[in-house]
């Protein structure tokens, strides 16, 4: 008697446990994973340790893997063959991955030197066709299990200590800027200047970001001075370039907008997507830089898609795995939307409610 007793109170717990986790499975099941079979992809393609897909914005995906010394990502289209629109064959990467994460059309790759002694790594790879630029930061101990990060400025965000050091649960992450221009260059931690203070908490009644520094602005390019550390700026749903130009014109009309996509791109009219640069402008000279972050806008469209609920699927994934999650900085940010409080979420979780919510913008 005492044993069927037992088997019933388990199988009570156990559907218990199950009518608790179908909301989210329920959430969760109509954007069910389809990356390619790896049975079927090119064995060239890939080393057998440590695979991983992303996906690429727009379509297809690239498969990362790794050796004892080095790293493979190969660019595949939507059917998980070769892209051969954008490359010829797999990337190799001079160093071993130990954290990865997607910003934009970026992959960022993060790990330790097979040649140099103490010497953390990390590779930017462009998902449009597979070129690789690395840095090295001399010198560090590292744990890449946490706080790996990058947004659309190339700031990168990287737990580390000086060599002889060790990190603990305790270490706060590094910010470093990443040098596209310089491969193989050395970059050291940024130390916040005058320029990156914290903008008002509030924002102003127009919904345009508050300038926050000035500095010279050339006409045909991104700024080269901008502030190493910029604040997000949270709209509070899809806007576009001309209707936000309208705004700050109502506000102050000697100030106009330039607006510069993740890989340093002007876009000149149509919608601000989330990971963008906002820079205003007054006199010629910059007043204020923020980054957009659009509520649901997950891949920097500027608008709330299919594939926004789909990256916020695999983050769940990931991140229940154990993997390091594909969303980082203001990508991330962007699927905190469940909150109707409008408090500052920055030090939250994503929860299944981000995804029901996104699924609602979608209609």
């Amino acid at each position: 008697m005492g044993n069927r007793r037992r088997k019933r109170l388990i199988l009570c717990i156990l559907c218990m446990c199950a009518a608790a986790l179908m909301p989210m499975i329920a959430a969760l099941s109509c954007y069910a994973e389809d990356y390619p079979d790896i049975g079927k992809i090119d064995s060239n393609l890939y080393y057998p340790d440590n695979r991983q897909f992303f996906r690429r914005p727009g379509t297809g995906f690239v498969l990362i893997s790794s050796n004892a010394s080095s790293t493979r990502a190969a660019l595949l289209d939507s059917d998980g063959n070769l892209d051969y629109g954008s490359v010829r064959g797999a990337t190799v990467i001079k160093f071993a991955y130990e954290a990865a994460c997607l910003s934009g059309n970026y992959l960022y790759l993060a790990g330790m030197s097979p040649s140099t002694a103490n010497c953390a790594v990390i590779g930017r790879l462009d998902l449009s066709g597979g070129k690789c630029i690395v840095n090295n930061i001399p010198n560090v101990s590292c744990d890449f299990s946490r706080n790996f990060s990058a947004d659309a400025q190339g700031r990168v965000t990287l737990v580390t200590v000086p060599c002889g050091g060790q990190p603990d649960t305790g270490t706060p992450a590094s910010f470093f800027l990443f040098d596209g221009a310089n491969n193989n260059g050395n970059i050291s931690p940024e130390t916040p200047g005058p320029d990156s203070s914290s903008p008002s908490s509030e924002a102003p009644e127009s919904g345009v970001p508050n300038p926050v520094s000035s500095s010279p602005a050339p006409s045909d390019e991104i700024p080269a001075d901008l502030p190493s550390v910029m604040e997000n700026y949270d709209f509070a749903g899809p806007v576009t370039l001309e209707t936000l130009q309208g705004e700050l014109a109502e506000v102050n009309p000697d100030q106009n907008l330039r607006v510069f996509t993740a890989d340093k791109k002007e876009i000149k009219s149509g919608n601000i997507g989330t990971g963008q640069t906002i820079v205003t402008l007054q006199g010629g000279k910059t007043a204020g830089a923020y980054v957009a972050v659009i509520p649901g806008d997950l891949d920097g469209s500027g608008t709330v898609t299919d594939y926004d609920c789909r990256l916020l699927y695999e983050y769940f994934i990931q991140t229940g795995a154990g993997d390091t999650p594909s969303l980082s900085g203001p990508y991330l940010e962007a699927a905190k939307i469940s909150d109707e409080s409008g408090a500052d979420r920055s030090g939250r979780s994503l929860q299944t409610g981000d995804l029901l919510k996104i699924k609602k913008l979608l209609k």
